[in-house]
């Protein structure tokens, strides 16, 4: 007796493909805009692996780098260009960014509600 499979060879590979179409669409960044301190806006468009930044006219390409696990905790994501001089560190729906000397604290823009933004703190 012969046996003979349950589906064809081309509806196993159609199946893969769509799999892998699935897979490749949750990796690809969705963008999301930051209120920082002084109501200065920032986008991101940031991934598992790596991302975009845009602030005040300016793009720059981060990689993500490991962290150490908290216990318990939120995790955290950092993202960093070291020729650009750019870290990122995004925290459930905060972001504190940092370019050279300036380190900027960083709300999801639904969350920051008119005279909720962060205050400048030297």
């Amino acid at each position: 007796m012969t046996h003979r499979p349950v589906c064809s060879p081309r509806a196993i590979r159609m199946a893969m493909l769509a799999a892998l179409g699935l897979v490749a669409a949750g990796a690809q960044a969705m963008t999301v805009s930051y209120q920082c301190t002084g109501r200065r806006l920032l986008t991101a468009e940031l991934t598992p692996r790596q991302g975009q930044l845009h602030f005040e006219g300016q793009d720059w390409t981060v990689s993500r780098v490991p962290v150490p696990r908290v216990q318990g905790g939120v995790q955290e994501a950092r993202y960093v260009s070291k020729k650009d001089g750019v870290e990122v560190v995004t925290k459930e729906r905060t972001m504190t960014f940092t370019h050279g000397a300036e380190t900027l604290q960083c709300f999801l823009y639904s969350d920051a509600l008119p005279g909720d933004a962060p205050q400048k703190t030297n």
